[in-house]
């Protein structure tokens, strides 16, 4: 007969790892939701100055950028219509976990006409 000494402290260790790295993943994963919507506020408010503006569009766009910690790199204006790509580096936990370095989000602002008879 087998001696089972220990066995619970083998399968207490295995399930406590487990469950660590199930912790540090939702961790990932929530503040990579986090990290999205909030460099996506900031691309909302950096579209809607570029919209709102009559002179410089895109130097308003990268003002409310600059503003708020984020990189304005793509603006572009098309009629009333403003379109603007914001960027920011990863958070430290999930650069450093994942192969993330960056997070960019497109926001677009301004007039729309429905064409609809």
């Amino acid at each position: 007969m087998r001696n089972d000494e220990g066995s619970a402290t083998v399968l207490t260790l295995a399930l406590g790892f487990v469950v660590c790295c199930m912790g540090v993943l939702a961790l990932l994963f929530v503040q990579l939701t986090l990290a999205r919507a909030t460099l996506g506020s900031y691309a909302d408010l950096a579209a809607i100055a570029a919209a709102q503006t009559s002179g410089e569009p895109c130097a308003a766009a990268a003002l409310v950028s600059a503003r708020n910690g984020v990189e304005l790199f793509a603006c572009e204006i098309n009629g009333d219509q403003s379109i603007v790509r914001v960027r920011m580096p990863a958070p430290t936990l999930l650069g450093r976990f994942s192969n993330i370095k960056s997070l960019s989000v497109t926001a677009r602002a301004g007039y729309s006409v429905n064409s609809e008879s």
